[in-house]
């Protein structure tokens, strides 16, 4: 995958976001499902699944920066992981609004 294509997208996305939301994009939830586990690319093995927490991977990202600059590439997987748990996160919120419960009959 070459970076500065996915700076593009993710930069036209955000922009995109930013013109239809403003400055924030208001979260109806805090949880959320994760997966944080080797078998997550190997699609004949069933991955173990977590919760995570959109506010605490939000501090994480803001209070780890520097603990990540200089570690060389392979330390920089679990702060794009916790991103992209953010952008999903965001996405979910776009696509379905407030979270339904599964005892909830619409």
């Amino acid at each position: 995958m070459e970076i500065p294509r996915l700076r593009a997208q993710i930069d036209w996305l955000l922009n995109e976001l930013m013109r239809h939301e403003g400055s924030e994009v208001a979260i109806s939830h805090d949880y959320f499902w994760a997966i944080h586990d080797a078998r997550m690319v190997d699609v004949f093995e069933v991955p173990d699944v977590t919760i995570g927490q959109v506010s605490e991977t939000l501090e994480f990202l803001d209070v780890d920066q520097e603990r990540w600059e200089g570690g060389g590439a392979p330390l920089l997987g679990a702060p794009i992981r916790w991103l992209s748990y953010l952008l999903a996160s965001v996405a979910a919120e776009l696509e379905y609004g407030e979270p339904r419960h599964s005892d909830d009959h619409a």
